[in-house]
């Protein structure tokens, strides 16, 4: 992995590790906060529990505008504010702040497709680990383990019901609030800022590491973290080897687009139920899939290897 080059002007208002580190840990504490707030101010006394008990309430609508509000508030908006300040720039959608996000005009969609590509490979094993940890690793920790379930559970319930849909304007809304946004936003933060932040202070493949593993801590679930690191690992991946944040967002909302969809086919058919992954992981037909994905996978990885790192002279 290359570390990307860059020629700015900005040197000395550049964050170090730590400042960028502590920025992090002050969004993800904020981040739910802004939530509850936002919350108690629209719901008032009703209880969250009785909301997900009526997946049809009026409030769902305005639930997943609060969704949506806080991500652009808490995520995408200081940013693009922090990218302003790096480039001296008044605004902040200027071309120069844009490109200190890896925004950038061009897009090829041969490495889109590859991006995506990725993507999909990796869910075989994904589901695995998530499926051995079911069977193994929180039983074993007692009631620890339980509560960790309990916690995935509880979120879970509460992205069906903002994923109950009962018409198509209906759910290209809930595509926007539970793929779109998400995929924007926590690649803006994600990849866009920390990320390339952290390539100025240590290497470009420990930055990938590092930025990887706090995507994972800031969806605040405990029982999703590997899964989340190794999807955070790769879309890091994708955008050290081009420097253009449009190829991590459009591998994070294929990733977010496809659980949106398996979501819905289990809440209208229980379709993921009657596929469960751990009843079916112990048969060699299912090692022998998830052996020829990360196969293909590695081979997506290398002919990313391939690719031009982009210099962002622009900036």
């Amino acid at each position: 992995m290359q570390t990307i080059p860059f020629s700015d002007s900005f040197f000395a208002k550049r964050p170090s590790f730590a400042f960028n580190t502590l920025l992090l840990l002050a969004l993800m504490v904020l981040y739910p906060l802004a939530g509850a707030a936002l919350f108690s101010l629209v719901a008032g006394e009703l209880q969250l529990s009785e909301l997900l008990s009526n997946p049809d309430s009026r409030l769902v609508p305005m639930l997943r505008i609060i969704q949506s509000i806080g991500q652009i508030v808490v995520l995408a908006l200081p940013v693009l504010l922090l990218a302003a300040w790096h480039t001296r720039s008044k605004q902040p959608f200027a071309r120069n702040s844009l490109a200190f996000l890896g925004i950038r005009a061009q897009f090829d969609f041969g490495t889109a497709v590859l991006a995506v590509a990725g993507i999909f490979l990796l869910q075989p094993l994904l589901y695995t680990i998530t499926s051995l940890q079911d069977s193994y690793l929180w039983p074993s920790l007692g009631k620890a383990g339980a509560e960790v379930v309990r916690q995935r559970e509880a979120m879970e319930g509460l992205i069906t019901a903002l994923a109950h849909v009962g018409s198509i304007s209906e759910f290209f809304q809930v595509a926007f609030v539970l793929a779109v946004t998400p995929a924007v936003c926590e690649e803006l933060l994600f990849r866009g800022y920390i990320q390339q932040n952290y390539t100025r202070s240590i290497s470009s493949g420990n930055a990938v590491f590092w930025t990887g593993c706090v995507f994972a801590f800031f969806h605040l679930s405990a029982a999703n973290l590997l899964p989340l690191a190794l999807l955070g690992w790769y879309i890091g991946y994708i955008y050290s080897r081009t420097g253009n944040l449009a190829f991590s967002i459009v591998a994070h909302l294929a990733n977010n687009l496809a659980a949106l969809l398996a979501l819905m086919l289990g809440y209208d058919q229980n379709a993921v139920s009657a596929l469960q992954v751990h009843s079916f992981a112990v048969t060699p037909v299912w090692w022998l899939l998830v052996f020829l994905s990360l196969l293909l996978f590695v081979m997506v990885v290398r002919r990313f290897a391939a690719v031009q790192t982009s210099t962002r002279d622009d900036v």
